[in-house]
């Protein structure tokens, strides 16, 4: 069964087992899921509102892209534990001759990439939704200001944690060049995290 078929309750009970997945980067696609639901929520709540006439087809816009980062989180989450037993499949090729070492190295080094980049999607991923908390927490209903914030505080653990999983995988790649770029992307965005989130968690101070 997918993960994102699951209860929730199982799918809990499946990353508190032995089994090494779901693990670290499907729990940020899972936050980043729930904060971008969050601030999807609070468009929904604000359609129709009176006082909020104005701001109608910012909601309409912010509801929309809410959705479909909310949609993809869920892929991504499968995504993650698809990509680790790919890499696991990778180990296991055999290495008895030269040729077969020569394969092998090369599925682990592309696995390798593949653990990074669907990680790193989640973090890039989750960064916008920076945005879109924002617009909930200032123009949308301001009886769920809170649940806006909410979603700025775990899009900034989503891109957090799937950020580190990003950099364990880096860890293992030979292509330098890849390593670098990748590397100087993430800097780019974590270097505000703490800023965007503080700013929105002030308009409620």
């Amino acid at each position: 069964m997918k993960l994102v078929e699951q209860k929730v309750s199982d799918f809990v009970a499946a990353t508190a087992s032995k089994e090494p997945t779901p693990g670290g980067g499907a729990i940020a696609a899972l936050t980043a899921a729930t904060g971008a639901a969050l601030a999807e929520m609070v468009a929904n709540l604000t359609f129709g509102k009176k006082g909020y006439e104005e701001v109608q087809s910012e909601m309409k816009d912010l509801q929309s892209k809410a959705e479909a980062i909310r949609n993809r989180m869920l892929e991504l989450s499968q995504a993650d534990a698809d990509v680790f037993n790919i890499f696991m499949n990778a180990l296991g090729l055999p290495k008895n001759t030269d040729e077969e070492k020569a394969t092998r190295s090369a599925a682990i080094q592309q696995a390798y990439k593949d653990a990074a980049m669907v990680p790193f999607e989640i973090g890039e991923l989750a960064y916008q939704i920076f945005d879109l908390a924002d617009m909930a927490s200032r123009k949308g209903n301001q009886n769920l200001i809170t649940d806006g914030i909410i979603a700025a505080i775990n899009a900034r653990a989503a891109v957090k944690a799937a950020f580190l999983n990003v950099r364990i995988n880096l860890s293992g790649i030979k292509d330098e060049a890849f390593v670098t770029d990748i590397t100087t992307k993430m800097n780019a965005i974590e270097k505000d995290l703490d800023e965007k989130e503080a700013a929105i968690i002030g308009l409620y101070a």
